[in-house]
């Protein structure tokens, strides 16, 4: 699958490919379908579907429903900022597609060392593995990437977490910002692989922020 990304480090991948041959020389695999696959035909395993993550942590919400930001207004009232400027950008995830199945069975994390370099620091499957791909599949979202392929500023697919909150979902995101919109990957907050502004995203995460006990054990 072709998918534009924003000057995408070979680092990245080269890290993530060092990494899963160590862990397949050492511990092995924890999950369950990345061990099966690469035990049984792991030359049909591919990295595909590389995209940067963007990450909201539940202290940047919180610090944005803070009803001192806005004279008491309630979380719904607060004119909150852009979503580019309080997401934090990390490395690079792949997924990590068997040809066997004929579709992605994991992901990979590469995330950025003190050395300027990348390492490879999560492998996981679950919902937001085969839920990523759907939403890269979604009519809008092919329109955006095929419309912008010859384009000078390509728009540029992001998973976009809010891990506290449990929430995940594909971010489109343009140099023109007001051309940006998400997909969440589940119900909980938002319709489910629905286009949404990002301004309704971040106003729903903030609200969600305020509900989450001040001693949640969960920061990120």
């Amino acid at each position: 699958m072709a998918i534009p990304a924003a000057d995408f480090p070979d680092d990245a991948r080269d890290a993530v490919l060092a990494g899963m041959a160590n862990r397949a020389r050492t511990r092995g695999f924890a999950t369950p379908k990345l061990s099966f696959a690469h035990r049984n035909h792991r030359e049909d395993l591919e990295l595909c579907a590389p995209h940067r993550m963007a990450l909201l942590p539940l202290s940047t919400l919180r610090r944005l429903a803070r009803t001192d930001r806005c004279v008491a207004k309630p979380p719904a009232k607060i004119e909150l900022p852009a979503l580019s400027s309080v997401a934090t950008i990390l490395g690079w995830r792949f997924l990590i597609y068997d040809k066997t199945v004929l579709e992605p069975i994991a992901a990979a994390h590469a995330v950025f060392t003190d050395a300027s370099g990348y390492r490879l620091a999560e492998l996981n499957e679950g919902p937001y593995v085969t839920g990523f791909l759907k939403a890269l599949q979604a009519p809008a979202v092919r329109r955006a990437i095929s419309s912008d392929r010859d384009d000078d500023k390509p728009c540029e697919p992001l998973l976009l977490l809010a891990p506290a909150i449990c929430f995940a979902g594909l971010w489109i995101r343009h140099q023109d910002s007001d051309k940006d919109f998400i997909l969440p990957m589940d119900p909980n907050l938002l319709p489910a692989f629905h286009n949404v502004k990002p301004t309704e995203v971040l106003t729903a995460l903030v609200q969600a922020s305020v509900a989450i006990p001040t001693d949640s054990a969960s920061a990120g």
